[in-house]
């Protein structure tokens, strides 16, 4: 799972939404985290659950204008604006 982590799309994805590099860097640590405590035999479900929102808080504080859009298809656009 370690060679996932730090795969092209979670870094793309990571650049395109606009984070700074600390923010990145933490979302990272946090994917890391919660893949060494899936591969665990007893998983924390709590400890996931509050790294996950962790993740969302700092993904979603960027605001809406460090997210670039043009690489969705039309159909998620409109989803997306009837939100």
């Amino acid at each position: 799972m370690t060679d996932e982590i730090t795969s092209p799309s979670l870094a793309g994805f990571l650049d395109r939404v606009g984070l700074t590099a600390s923010a990145r860097e933490r979302v990272i640590a946090i994917d890391r985290a919660i893949a060494a405590e899936l591969e665990s035999d007893e998983i924390d479900a709590e400890g996931c659950a509050e790294l996950v929102l962790e993740a969302v808080d700092l993904i979603t504080n960027v605001g809406p204008l460090g997210v670039d859009w043009s690489a969705w298809d039309d159909e998620f656009e409109e989803e997306r604006d009837h939100v």
